[in-house]
């Protein structure tokens, strides 16, 4: 079929409108995307026509939370037995029996290994009330003795066996006796008649004896000592520094 000239000019005309309308559209989207300070050289209806060939941007949707799978936590150690609690030891002390003069013996308390040790004073005051019942004469330590022996009983030699039948009815303690060695050598020491210590008056009627120069002689810390040794007899210790004369003292 055979095209005439009139639709050849009318096809030419159509395809140079699109050409047109297609350059003013990119235009029109150019101005929207880079906007200029002078004012559009486009008419109103072209920039709406141009928003029409913009291409909207979708908000990105996000994917949907991933669910985990629920695992259970695993279960909690039980925390590890304490220790089995030592036993407590017993309470217990030693009490021990020791001479403590030609006559006499004491009563000391010691610590027993592998016992519960309630202290000195508890344990005095224990053997004390076992030994009230007794029938037995309970004398105070002497002056000379340390200190911590003030705190022990003292008695006569000749109760030791009522002493030490009530000591081992005593609970929880064990009794240390003396040893029989020790009392056989007590038993065997001979009893010295103690003399009676001089009068002030046969003191006196002694220094009169005296030489008056040895008399002179004599300071008065050696003339006291010498007073006091007339006064036992002769049976005193002189113990004073050297150099302050005990060799005269001990010649009168």
């Amino acid at each position: 079929m055979e095209i005439t000239e009139e639709q050849r000019r009318r096809a030419e005309a159509n395809r140079l409108a699109a050409l047109e309308k297609r350059k003013r559209y990119a235009e029109a989207a150019a101005a929207t995307a880079f906007p200029t300070s002078g004012a559009s050289t486009f008419p109103a209806y072209d920039t709406a026509a141009a928003a029409e060939w913009r291409l909207a941007k979708c908000p990105r949707i996000a994917p949907p939370a991933r669910q985990l799978p629920f695992v259970p936590l695993p279960p909690r150690p039980s925390p590890p037995p304490l220790p089995p609690t030592p036993p407590q030891p017993p309470v217990g002390f030693q009490v021990v029996l020791e001479v403590c003069g030609p006559d006499e013996f004491w009563v000391a308390v010691v610590p027993v290994e592998g016992r519960a040790y309630p202290g000195e004073a508890e344990c005095l005051g224990a053997v004390q009330d076992c030994l009230a019942a007794a029938s037995v004469v309970q004398y105070s330590a002497t002056q000379s003795l340390s200190q911590s022996a003030h705190l022990r009983p003292v008695f006569k030699l000749v109760d030791y066996g009522v002493v030490l039948k009530c000591l081992k009815k005593l609970p929880g303690a064990s009794v240390q006796e003396i040893p029989s060695s020790t009392k056989r050598i007590i038993q065997n020491i001979p009893r010295y008649h103690v003399q009676k210590w001089a009068s002030d008056e046969e003191v006196h009627e002694l220094l009169k004896k005296l030489p008056q120069q040895i008399k002179d002689a004599l300071l008065p810390f050696q003339l006291e000592g010498v007073m006091f040794g007339l006064r036992r007899r002769g049976r005193c210790l002189i113990a004073d520094e050297m150099g302050l004369g005990k060799t005269l003292q001990v010649g009168i």
